[in-house]
């Protein structure tokens, strides 16, 4: 099913990108649609300060996104599947398997690349769009994707400029080079 995943998103132009687990905490605190506990931490950090487990794999890549653009890289359509770490009570933390998508194409495009992804894995409920609802996105250009029987698939959105500039300076796209879609799914 992975391979058929990244089959999809690199036929249609975008390129993997692997990250770390671990995150510090205003990456941990930016963005996570999914789960709204406190991060698990690490005793021994990989990285200094970095020692929050991801709850999202967003902050993360929005990071590759925006080393890349400091680069000057004129495209950058990046995915990455990988595990979201969210704490339980008196546990080891559930490992949700993700997908997460950062664009400089436009909603509708990334939307379809998500609808190409769900008719090659053969899925038959339709997929729906709804309000996103996430403060991070901005509602004019967002929308939570579900499946036919109400199952929460993912959100695509984009950054809201204004509201949210701590997310906005670290990640978004602020040369005007396209808009920076977000799209985060579980698994």
């Amino acid at each position: 099913m992975l391979e058929r995943i990244r089959g999809v998103l690199t036929a249609a132009g975008f390129d993997e990108a692997v990250t770390l687990s671990v995150v510090d905490e205003k990456a941990s605190a930016a963005m996570n649609p999914w789960n709204e506990a406190e991060p698990l931490r690490s005793q021994m950090p990989v990285i200094r300060g970095a020692d929050c487990l991801r709850r999202s794999l967003l902050p993360s890549l929005l990071e590759v996104r925006r080393t890349n653009e400091a680069l000057a890289n004129a495209e950058i359509e990046l995915f990455e599947i990988a595990r979201a770490y969210w704490p339980r009570e008196n546990g080891l933390p559930q490992e949700e398997l993700m997908l997460a998508i950062t664009s400089g194409r436009d909603n509708a495009t990334v939307k379809g690349t998500i609808e190409a992804i769900v008719a090659e894995l053969k899925i038959a409920a339709p997929l729906q769009a709804d309000d996103a609802g996430i403060a991070e996105l901005d509602p004019a250009a967002s929308c939570r994707l579900l499946l036919g029987d109400g199952k929460l698939l993912g959100y695509v959105g984009r950054l809201r400029a204004r509201r949210h500039q701590t997310v906005r300076s670290a990640w978004a796209d602020d040369r005007g080079r396209g808009e920076a879609v977000a799209v985060d799914r579980r698994g």
